[in-house]
Order: structure tokens, then C-alpha cells, then sequence
């Protein structure tokens, strides 16, 4: 046995020049642990290699130890398994940019990054290859830094998260489409539909554009200008004025105008009448009235020649269904409520306001042209009849007056209609001694009120009244000479 062992191993002597010869003479490197290589011996272990120590070498390599350098090259006492230094292969180090490597199952992975670089591809070959200058992670905002560290910045991040309460995104108005921006290092931002006024970047609270559109989005529209949908003029005068309707300018959308076509038109300018209205446009109402703008009829028998209401006097506003509240001026015309409760002295106001010549008509006159040419008791006849004008007895009569001429049948052959009921007339015939204001004036033709015999067109013992006596069956008429 000896003897055997002993050649085995001057054997073995005998090979090792030519292995070395072999492996360095043909381009290997060792170093501590491995041999490497350029070429691999060819042949399997039992016919074109040498098995090593403690094992037996795979085919094409040579064992040491139980660690096989595979491919054929010389073997290394490593754990190419989890070795960072000698990861999957002899020799091969983990070295990944900026990251502590780990060996894991023959493959160099990152362990972790070293400060400030990330790991954001996944690929272990080019290590924590993104370097991320935050100094501490936290959420996503929109500075125009990857505050996450994940590769992506802002709007491009989809952790970003916009404020809730940034924008006005009222329902029902031009903001409920608004979209919130990120604007990098400049921030949040909200773009607003062109309709919504906006002021460095928020909605105005007080509109500046008259348009027809909510842009404060509060849900009303232009209310800030508040004169919209009033009337409006041209500036002109009485009945010429042209009145319209205030809109918002088309042109300027910061101002209003008077929209002019709204109807009524502006009237031509008219000889002035006894209307309460400045028919002639230059500024005055029922001012210098030509006698012609008042209704009269020729008194029988007077000599110089005068002249009566046809109608009871009424105020220039009244109508058939108002006595009115303008006292300028005494009119008469037909079908309004009579100018009734006043004073004598009202009543001899809005006579002589006409102008010259025309004043209170007396008892006198009066009765002239209540009993007409035909000299009648009546202004209609010589009975009574209860129908023709208006008195107690008459059932129109409902306790007030009515308007002027409304009875067709209670008129004078001289032309004056209600010379006999409806109301009772002051005329300027004193019948005291005394002075103002304590003077008595005789009344004329009775009322609605009055019966048969206070209608007539002449009595024996007349009505009379105070000059301050104020009743609503009190009325009068003017005479002109």
C-alpha cells in the first residue's frame, strides 16, 4: 500500500509542471480565491481533466472543496449565492451607483440608497440613479419639486392632491366649470371660464360688467347695477319726453342706457290744455291756457257779452273715476269727477288762475244760462223731472257725485250740462255785509242731495253757505266776460 500511495503521488509530481504550464502559460489570473481563465479545457473529468481535492470536478472544471467555478476555470471558496463580492461568479462584485448592494440568489440587488438618491426605475443595474434634493419626504404639492421623491413633480404626480376650497365652483353659475392648475414653483391657480370676472386670480365680489351674465357667480345676475329695468328718458319736456328703459350698453359693458324703443313714443308738442300735462314741452303745465282750452258756452242776455262753463269745474288730473289732486288751475271738460270740498276762496283761485278775464261766475249769470233762451224753471223744461239731472230723487244718485255731463238729459238750452243737480255751486253773490272771512256766498243749482225744489233754476230763498265751508257737494264753475 505504500508503496502504491507512493506512486500515485510521484504521479501526480510528475503532471504539475505541465498543469501549471497549462493554466499560465495559456492567459490565467489567480488571486486569493479563484483561478480565471481565458480558455476552458475541453474533455470531461474522467477523461480530460483531474479531479480536485476532497471532491470530484464536474465535467469541463475542476472542484475545490465543494465550490465549482463553472465554465471550466479554477474554483473560489465563496458563497456565489449571497456574496456581494463574489455574486453569482468568482470575482464579480456588487457595485451599484449610489446604492448598498446585496447579493440575492447569485444577483446583485440594492439593499438600500445611500442619502438623497432614489431607486425609482427598479433596475438594480444602475443602482439609486435618481438624486432627489429634498432633504425630508412628505406629500406631493405644487412647488415645482419632487417633494415625494418619486420620479415625478407635480401636476405630473398623480399623488398631487388640489385644494378642495381653492376655486369658486358654484353650481348654476359660469364657475361651475372652473379647473384648478398647478403652476410649478408659481403654485395653485384657478382658470376661470372668460365670463367670470376675476381679480388677481379670485372672483370679484362686486360685478363691473352689465351683460346679462352672473359673473360674481353669486347666483344673481348684474344686480349690481340696480338702475336696470327702470324707466328712463330722452330728457325732453312734458308730452315731447321719449320714455324708455334702462339696459345694459351693448357697446360698453361697464355703463347702462335707456333702451328708447320701448313704447310710448315721444308726442309732437300741442297748444297748451287744461290737462295737468305740459302739452306745448317747454317746461310748464297748464300755463297761459288760451281761452279756447276750456269748454264755454255764450250766457243769454248778458250785454257786455260773457261766457259759462259747460261743465262743472274739475281739477286738471281727475278722471271718471278721481277727482285728482292738481289745484294749479280750473278746467272743464267732460266725463271726470267735479272739483269738490274747497273754499270759496279756492274756488275764486282756480277761476282767475286761467288768466285775465276769467273769474267765480255770479248768482246771476247762472241762472241765465240755467233757465237758458226759453227762459225754463228747469235747464230742461218747465216740470220737474227727477230723471233729467241728478238729485235725490234720482236713483244714479248713490250718495256722491259723478262725472261731468254723465246726465244727457240735464242741460240748458244755453248749452251748460249739470246747471241742476249733481253738485251744488259757490258763486261770488255775497249775501252778508260782513268782510273775510267772515262773508256768506249764495250757492247755486242744488246737488245730489237736494230734492225737487232745491233743483230749480231760480228760488226764493236760495242756498247760502260760509266762505270756509268745506262739503263734498260743493263745487263751482268760471265765467269769463
Amino acid at each position: 500500500m505504500k508503496a502504491g500511495r507512493t506512486m500515485r503521488l510521484g504521479v501526480f509530481a510528475a503532471l504539475l509542471p505541465s498543469m501549471f504550464a497549462v493554466l499560465f502559460g495559456s492567459g490565467c489570473v489567480d488571486d486569493a480565491f479563484c483561478f480565471s481563465c481565458g480558455a476552458e479545457p475541453s474533455g470531461s473529468g474522467a477523461s480530460g481533466g483531474v479531479g480536485g481535492v476532497g471532491g470530484e470536478g464536474g465535467e469541463g472544471g475542476i472542484g475545490f472543496g465543494g465550490f465549482t467555478q463553472v465554465g471550466g476555470g479554477p474554483p473560489c471558496d465563496a458563497d456565489l449565492l449571497n456574496d456581494v463580492d463574489n455574486c453569482g461568479a468568482c470575482a464579480n462584485k456588487c457595485l451599484l451607483p449610489s446604492a448598498f448592494p446585496r447579493c440575492e440568489q447569485g444577483v446583485c440587488v440594492v439593499d438600500t440608497c445611500v442619502a438623497g438618491s432614489y431607486d425609482v426605475d427598479g433596475d438594480p443595474k444602475n443602482g439609486c440613479e435618481y438624486a432627489c434634493p429634498v432633504p425630508v419626504l412628505g406629500p406631493e404639492q405644487c412647488n415645482g419639486i419632487d417633494d415625494d421623491c418619486d420620479g415625478k413633480v407635480d401636476s405630473a404626480d398623480p399623488d398631487l392632491t388640489a385644494p378642495s376650497n381653492l376655486c369658486t365652483v358654484t353650481a348654476g353659475t359660469p364657475c361651475e366649470g372652473t379647473m384648478v392648475v398647478c403652476n410649478g414653483a408659481a403654485g395653485w391657480s384657478c382658470v376661470y371660464p372668460p365670463e367670470v370676472e376675476v381679480v388677481s386670480g379670485f372672483v370679484r365680489i362686486t360685478e363691473t360688467r352689465c351683460d346679462g351674465i352672473d359673473g360674481n357667480c353669486d347666483g344673481s345676475v348684474d344686480e349690481w347695477f340696480q338702475e336696470l329695468g327702470s324707466a328712463c328718458d330722452d330728457g325732453g319736456l312734458g308730452k315731447c319726453v321719449d320714455v324708455g328703459k334702462v339696459v345694459c350698453d351693448p357697446q360698453n359693458p361697464a355703463t347702462t342706457i335707456c333702451d328708447l324703443s320701448v313704447l310710448p313714443d315721444a308726442a309732437p308738442p300741442t297748444a297748451e290744455l287744461c290737462n295737468g300735462v305740459d302739452d306745448d314741452c317747454d317746461g310748464f303745465v297748464d300755463e297761459e291756457l288760451d281761452p279756447s282750452a276750456f269748454e264755454m258756452d255764450p250766457i243769454p242776455g248778458s250785454n257786455p257779452p260773457a261766457f259759462v262753463d259747460r261743465y262743472e269745474a274739475s281739477r286738471p288730473d281727475a278722471s271718471m273715476q278721481a277727482a285728482g289732486i292738481l289745484e294749479s288751475v280750473a278746467c272743464s271738460k267732460p266725463q271726470v269727477l267735479p272739483w269738490t270740498g274747497g273754499s270759496f276762496a279756492e274756488a275764486e283761485a282756480a277761476c282767475a288762475a286761467r288768466g285775465p278775464g276769467f273769474r267765480l261766475c255770479s248768482a246771476v249769470e247762472l241762472e241765465a244760462a240755467c233757465r237758458g233762451p226759453a227762459s225754463m224753471l228747469y235747464p230742461y223744461g218747465a216740470t220737474y223731472d227727477a230723471m233729467a239731472c241728478l238729485g235725490v230723487d234720482n236713483p244714479a244718485a248713490m250718495g256722491a257725485a259723478v262725472p261731468t255731463g254723465s246726465l244727457a238729459a240735464c242741460v240748458s238750452g244755453a248749452g251748460p250740462r249739470d246747471l241742476s243737480g249733481n253738485v251744488t255751486e259757490w258763486t261770488r253773490t255775497q249775501t252778508n255785509a260782513a268782510a273775510a272771512p267772515n262773508r256768506i256766498f249764495q250757492l247755486h243749482g242744488g246737488s245730489y242731495i237736494s230734492p225737487a225744489l232745491g233743483l230749480a233754476c231760480t228760488m226764493e230763498l236760495p242756498a247760502r253757505a260760509a266762505e270756509g265751508t268745506l262739503l263734498p257737494n260743493i263745487g263751482f264753475r268760471c265765467c269769463r266776460q
